[in-house]
């Protein structure tokens, strides 16, 4: 289960009007100008065809029964590179919305549960209300914008309905589109999507088929919606709306309180070949697995070697015998947990890479098969309850990952290119209640990775100085892909974010 994003807290609930954000990351003497957000319209969009009777009721897999009631937002930047013919740039904008538009209700008629409401923790109410779609103008370049991105603002881009984060889990949009265009024409687009159906790959399934639509690509993507057949719900498992049962009777430890801080670092592809080189002394390790073992040495050595357990959601569709059909819809995600014990454990790279490497042969198609049929919800119970037991004593870290890395993120071509800078939506700072975790991402611009850490501001402040980690990732600077450039110029003047 992939238990690394909370609900949206009430204060990012805001009035569908002018926004202004501010980049606190300046210093006092550097202050800026506000940007300016104002919200155009907020429409649905249906499917070009409507849905067939039989197909309204779609039940949701075990996996999704037990999931959260959240959003999983990701931000896609594109650049305008249109301004060679002179063409004027509000053309230009109510081109690229009414081709987002139309492309996307046309994906809605294969993806038809994306546009109804969970009715349930059992099903979707495919009605063909539609995706809730927001779209806005921001009073700025985005290429000033991606100088230095500020976490406020890029909350400003995800959209956010007044009502979301109070309501119950019954009527929630399965999914929001918020499109954000520049002044310079440039535009940023918003997906989110309810985890109740959708994990990180259904995700990038339904963006991959709306880009392809978009591009008017002949190979068009189709969804396959065999989770809860091989995986049927079952009524007596535990749930709640916004955080399972589990998770709060048995371990609370895994949400903290307190002040957090959310930064963002950088490896690129040379940084993550010497990594992966000196995590990999035991056994060959990927690049994903050896980031994620440095992050973990290095928060372990700066909260004084406590115990630690480190959460990784895993993809079972291709660890299925037979494989899942790539494109299945729906939470395909089994945890499995790390351990670092300083008594026992050696707090070196390559011994804690390897425990994670571990950790992750473990899900097999061998341990999957044991859920599959009518009591499978048996084992599964007694598997999260065995996992829990050892989060319950309060004197363990936690610490939750994802990982979107080779899932086709900066990839994402909606007929204008693809995205010059790619980032996740979960970055609040500023809440009473929230988890470590680290959620991965590809670089647009090589085969370098990006990771958003959430930890306590006092353990941050410390990470931000480590030696070892700076000496493979920055902090401060990461690269674009080629494409953020000035409407006036024939080449990028910026090409790099630096990092607040």
């Amino acid at each position: 289960m992939n238990l690394c994003l909370l609900p949206q807290p009430n204060h990012y609930i805001r009035q569908r009007c002018t926004i202004a954000s501010y980049d606190e990351s300046e210093s006092e003497s550097e202050e800026r100008d506000p940007i300016r957000i104002e919200v155009i319209s907020e429409e649905h969009i249906k499917p070009s065809s409507p849905t067939p009777q039989n197909l309204r009721y779609f039940k949701l897999s075990m996996f999704d029964q037990i999931q959260i009631s959240i959003y999983y937002p990701f931000t896609f930047f594109y650049p305008n590179n249109k301004n060679k013919n002179n063409k004027n740039v509000e053309d230009i904008i109510n081109q690229r919305s009414n081709h987002l538009k139309q492309s996307l209700s046309e994906t809605l008629t294969r993806f038809y549960p994306f546009a109804g409401k969970v009715a349930s923790e059992l099903h979707i109410d495919c009605n063909d209300e539609g995706v809730y779609f927001i779209e806005t103008r921001v009073d700025d370049r985005l290429e000033n914008v991606l100088k230095k991105p500020d976490n406020k603002f890029l909350q400003r881009l995800i959209p956010v309905v007044n009502s979301v984060a109070n309501q119950q889990l019954l009527g929630s949009y399965v999914s929001m589109v918020q499109v954000n265009f520049f002044s310079c024409g440039g535009v940023a687009i918003t997906v989110q999507h309810n985890h109740k159906l959708v994990d990180g790959a259904s995700y990038m399934t339904f963006l991959k088929a709306w880009a392809a639509s978009a591009r008017r690509d002949p190979n068009l993507v189709n969804p396959s919606f065999v989770s809860s057949s091989m995986f049927p719900q079952n009524p007596q498992l535990p749930y709640a709306p916004y955080v399972p049962i589990w998770c709060l009777t048995i371990s609370p430890a895994y949400l903290k309180h307190g002040q957090c801080a959310t930064k963002r670092f950088v490896f690129d592809a040379l940084a993550l070949r010497k990594l992966k080189a000196k995590a990999s002394t035991q056994e060959p390790v990927s690049r994903v697995v050896a980031v994620l073992a440095l992050l973990w040495k290095c928060i372990t050595e700066e909260t004084k070697s406590k115990p630690s357990v480190l959460h990784l959601p895993v993809n079972i569709r291709p660890r299925s015998s037979p494989p899942m059909p790539e494109n299945s819809v729906g939470n395909s995600l089994l945890g499995t947990c790390a351990e670092f014990d300083p008594h026992t454990s050696d707090l070196e790279l390559p011994s804690m890479a390897a425990q994670l490497q571990a950790a992750v042969v473990n899900v097999n198609s061998e341990a999957i098969e044991e859920l599959k049929g009518e009591n499978g919800h048996v084992k599964f119970v007694e598997s999260v309850r065995m996992s829990m037991e050892r989060f319950s004593d309060f004197k363990s870290e936690y610490y939750l990952t994802t990982s979107m890395c080779n899932s086709g993120t900066k990839e994402a071509d909606f007929g204008f290119g693809k995205p010059v800078w790619a980032c996740t939506g979960n970055l609040n700072e500023d809440i009473p209640i929230f988890m470590n975790r680290m959620i991965m991402v590809d670089s647009c611009s090589d085969d370098g990775i990006e990771v958003w850490v959430t930890l306590e501001k006092q353990v941050m402040d410390a990470l931000r100085c480590n030696s070892e980690l700076l000496s493979f990732a920055s902090k401060s600077r990461c690269h674009l892909a080629q494409g953020v450039q000035d409407s006036n110029q024939r080449s990028s003047s910026y090409k790099h974010i630096p990092q607040h």
